[in-house]
């Protein structure tokens, strides 16, 4: 991309926040539910694809819900043995990866 991030990374970043925020501040129930399965599966995924720069939309796109419920999964499965599981702690901890996963990507992008 040779020195600019591509509109797709900001999306996914902003995405994250502004959908983790709407689902904390609670929306209507199946709204919310949507909401919340974009962040802690959707874009997650998405964030992880993008940042193993998959070639092939095939497994790009089988890749995308199987790399968001494996980190959906890491996640949960450590909160619950530390003893701190929260929903609203999970949705938060998606979207950090998320973004993390957006800015590294960006990092390769403006390289």
């Amino acid at each position: 991309m040779n020195g600019h991030v591509s509109k797709l990374t900001l999306a996914l970043g902003l995405a994250a926040v502004v959908l983790s925020v709407a689902t904390l501040i609670g929306l209507p129930a199946p709204v919310q539910a949507l909401t919340a399965a974009a962040v802690l599966v959707l874009l997650p995924g998405q964030a992880l694809v993008r940042l193993l720069q998959v070639a092939d939309r095939a497994l790009g796109a089988l890749l995308v819900p199987v790399l968001g419920l494996a980190t959906l999964t890491v996640v949960s499965t450590a909160m619950f043995y530390l003893a701190v599981w929260s929903w609203q702690a999970c949705v938060v901890a998606m979207s950090v990866i998320t973004v993390l996963a957006c800015l590294e990507r960006a990092r390769q992008e403006e390289a």
